[in-house]
């Protein structure tokens, strides 16, 4: 018996049951970015598509790093899960769509993943880094690490599709539009990405905030002003004489006092900072490395991007909560415009919810997610 064979009978406990093992070493000479077919572990599970039931088993590669000089490699991982059985019936996924997700914080899509698993497609799911730039220059390493193991990693590198849900979905749509552009060439270089195109066959985005680093800059203004500001202004408030009080707000009409609680405008603060400080900042601002502008999606389409994806899946809600109706209307505005495949809806609100189970909260809920995999069996594995 050879020696892969020996390894090969290394067994572990698996989610399925007790499982082979595959081959956990690495070639001579390989390079640190090649994809180690042997690690993996056999999982499976039961999977409601539509209303059926099905059983998958999957290789699971879990831990994969997909950048050589990582900033963060406790993060910079990802994720592959490779179909090889439906209901008992063996299947070949070496020609089968990539699927390519982001985990939100430390939480996998699994409802997305389990629904692909079923339906033959490879799924591939990377965690990034959690500023904007970070994330989508590590979901872009990640593209490329799988471009990078054509023929290693099984699936289509021709047909990668990017998915996701809100934040995870303006990443996805990010990653679809800017496909084969310089902005992040030097981040890529740094974290040791592989030399590889990033480009993206379709996007599946559920809600996307492709305005991504705004919505990053307003979450931590947001956080900073509840969590700190606030909270110490009303008790410096508080401690003042009745009269001084009254005398401070008069000064600083721009904070709002009432019942023991302030509250103001993050760009009133600015301005009253810069007004006292105004001579420092400058000094400061003049001697600060500028930071990356970060584009949008939109951004790309304006630009008519030849490299970005052509097949679009769009979904957003109209109960007010979800993304603006203008942001999904100006992307698929512009895209159309360009002549690429565009399938969205505007009400996707009532889908929302309906997990697989309780621990699914972050995913894209099981039938927004079964429409997301259906359209990529039927647009993107059935296109030439």
């Amino acid at each position: 018996m050879d020696r892969r064979a020996v390894l090969g009978l290394v067994t572990v406990v698996g989610i399925g049951g007790i499982v082979a093992c595959g081959s956990m070493g690495r070639a001579h000479g390989a390079s640190a970015l090649d994809f180690d077919e042997g690690g993996y572990r056999v999982e499976s599970a039961t999977v409601k598509v539509g209303r059926t039931r099905k059983t998958v088993k999957y290789r699971l590669y879990s831990g994969v790093p997909y950048a050589a000089d990582p900033v963060d490699p406790a993060r910079e991982k990802l994720s592959v899960r490779v179909p090889v059985e439906v209901d008992g019936m063996a299947i070949d996924p070496g020609r089968a769509p990539i699927i390519m997700n982001t985990a939100s914080g430390d939480v996998e899509p699994v409802a997305e993943n389990r629904i692909a698993l079923a339906s033959g497609l490879v799924v591939v799911t990377s965690r990034v880094r959690d500023t904007a730039w970070n994330g989508i220059v590590d979901l872009k390493a990640a593209v490329r690490y799988v471009h990078h193991n054509k023929g290693r990693l099984p699936g289509d590198v021709g047909r990668i599709v990017a998915s996701g849900s809100g934040k995870a979905g303006g990443l996805a749509a990010l990653a679809g539009a800017s496909a084969g552009r310089g902005q992040y060439d030097d981040d890529l270089r740094r974290i040791g990405a592989a030399r590889s195109s990033d480009r993206i066959y379709a996007v599946a985005a559920n809600m996307p905030v492709t305005e991504i680093g705004k919505a990053d800059l307003a979450y931590d203004r947001n956080l900073l002003l509840a969590k700190y500001l606030e909270p110490a202004g009303a008790r410096y408030l508080k401690r003042l004489p009745e009269d001084d009080r009254s005398l401070y707000l008069k000064r600083n009409s721009w904070i709002d006092w009432m019942h023991g609680r302030i509250s103001f405008a993050y760009d009133d603060l600015l301005d009253l900072l810069d007004q006292v400080g105004n001579r420092r900042a400058k000094g400061l601002a003049a001697s600060a490395k500028p930071a990356p502008v970060l584009r949008s999606a939109m951004d790309f389409v304006r630009q008519r991007n030849p490299q970005r994806a052509r097949h679009w899946w769009l979904r957003t809600g109209t109960d007010g909560t979800d993304v603006p109706l203008t942001v999904i209307g100006s992307l698929t505005t512009g895209l159309r415009s360009l002549g690429d495949d565009v399938d969205v809806d505007w009400d996707a609100t009532v889908n929302r919810g309906d997990t697989v189970n309780r621990d699914d909260s972050a995913d894209m809920g099981t039938a927004v997610a079964s429409q997301a995999v259906a359209w990529i069996d039927g647009t993107v594995a059935r296109r030439s």
